[in-house]
């Protein structure tokens, strides 16, 4: 398969993966009025660190296996079993809402912004990103669609980079946003924060699930 055709297929998730991250993009939104712009700016590089690293870690691992064994028709089976993952961190999403009703305080991820500070921040986003089971069911169905695309090693790592790149575009946007805009960023990335907090529940319910059922209807 040609580049652009192994970009094509791994594209749609990391867009999807942009909406699934959203509160760690509010995370950086609040950052950015709550600290300093050095803060953000770490939080940034640690979180593009840690999808690079699950993304690279996960593409050696399933082209290793697939060489092993020699053949790659069981990645679909890794794609519905990841898909199934996706849907499953929608519905226990759900199914707490639905019984706690909406939440009365803070999200624990506003808590974390809160108390980020120097190094404290690379390593949480850097987490986040990589040990994170969300963002690491993301990744990893990324990488079953690259190796079931397309065995080119050159390829494969072109697209893994790809869907790096777009699928940090929301936690990047506070300090590219800062960094264009300055004081002028700060008012409108808190009111993000505020309107995130209160919908956030579902909005990531319906976008897990939605996720879910792309990266399993991917596998038949």
């Amino acid at each position: 398969m040609s580049i652009s055709g192994a970009i094509t297929a791994v594209l749609p998730l990391a867009v999807g993966a942009v909406f699934a991250h959203l509160p760690i993009t509010a995370m950086a939104a609040g950052l950015s009025t709550l600290n300093t712009g050095r803060v953000l700016a770490r939080f940034t590089a640690g979180w593009l660190a840690g999808v690079a690293a699950v993304t690279a870690a996960g593409l050696l691992l399933v082209d290793t296996a697939v060489l092993v064994s020699d053949s790659s028709a069981w990645v679909r089976w890794l794609n519905l079993i990841l898909g199934v993952g996706l849907m499953a961190l929608g519905a226990r999403r759900l199914v707490g809402r639905l019984r706690s009703g909406p939440a009365s305080e803070e999200p624990g991820w506003v808590q974390t912004a809160r108390a980020l500070t120097g190094g404290r921040a690379f390593a949480t986003a850097f987490l986040l990103g990589s040990v994170n089971p969300k963002s690491a069911i993301i990744a990893l169905s990324a990488v079953a669609g690259i190796v079931d695309a397309t065995s080119v090693v050159a390829v494969q790592i072109t697209a893994a980079v790809v869907f790096v790149a777009v699928s940090s575009l929301g936690v990047a946007a506070p300090a590219l946003a800062l960094l264009v805009f300055r004081d002028r960023a700060r008012k409108p990335l808190d009111a993000f924060v505020g309107g995130f907090v209160r919908h956030s529940d579902i909005v990531l319910t319906v976008i897990l699930i939605a996720l879910g059922l792309y990266v399993t209807l991917g596998a038949f």
